[in-house]
């Protein structure tokens, strides 16, 4: 029992250690923060009670630490996702602060105070580098760096603010629209791809239930890789097609 006590402990550290830097990371709020270690002990607790093994212990905590420690990668490819959805609301509400008389920086401080968590966590550290003329950005990600350098141009450019912004908030519109229309064609690929399989793998489960299998295994076996491959080469089609359209 102390084993197992002194296990979960060491678990519960080090998942603790992992969650306190990714709320470092990704902003989280300290009562989001105080949930997760709530729910990570509750976790590690209940597997050592029902738990009548230490490797079996052992082996749980080694799995939820690895998740954890991958589990940011995923969370990043979230927020960027939702960064992007945000940049043109936000230079909208800079165009707008632009036009009531406000100064360049002082509306981009405003739009970036409506921002929550992550995002207005990495808008501001962009906004920072501005207001102390440094190139860095924490967060590395080409996303942020192009954002980065192209408002420090509007920043430098002091009598074509309002213009330069309207050019890449349209830019930036464009390229969103861009992204959702190549997505519906990547996605219609893919539902077709998943009913073409679904009926494939019925069609062949009943030739091997009709016919058997070691009779015309060699048919079997050819039918299979010629479906994969034109499943490949549908992929590659569709590589291809999501980035003419």
């Amino acid at each position: 029992m102390l084993i197992v006590f002194l296990v979960s402990m060491l678990g519960h550290t080090l998942a603790h250690r992992i969650l306190a830097q990714m709320a470092r990371d990704f902003a989280f709020s300290p009562q989001l923060l105080r949930h997760l270690h709530v729910i990570n002990l509750f976790i590690i607790a209940f597997f050592a009670i029902v738990s009548r093994s230490t490797l079996a212990l052992w082996l749980f905590i080694g799995i939820l630490l690895i998740t954890l420690k991958f589990f940011p990668v995923v969370l990043r490819i979230f927020l960027l996702k939702r960064l992007r959805d945000v940049l043109v609301p936000l230079l909208d509400a800079v165009i707008l602060g632009l036009q009531t008389g406000k100064s360049f920086r002082s509306s981009l401080h405003s739009a970036i105070e409506l921002q929550s968590g992550w995002v207005r966590h990495q808008l501001m550290e962009i906004y920072d580098s501005l207001v102390m003329s440094e190139n860095v950005i924490a967060m590395k990600s080409a996303l942020l760096a192009d954002l980065q350098r192209e408002l420090a141009e509007i920043d430098r450019s002091k009598s074509r603010c309002l213009d330069q912004l309207r050019a890449l908030r349209k830019d930036i519109k464009m390229l969103q629209d861009f992204r959702r229309r190549s997505g519906q064609v990547t996605q219609q690929l893919k539902m077709q791809a998943i009913i073409v399989t679904a009926l494939f793998v019925a069609l062949l489960l009943f030739v091997i239930k009709q016919f058997g299998f070691q009779e015309h295994r060699k048919l079997i076996f050819g039918a299979a890789m010629t479906f994969i491959l034109g499943l490949v080469w549908i992929f590659l089609m569709g590589r291809r097609i999501k980035w003419k359209v």
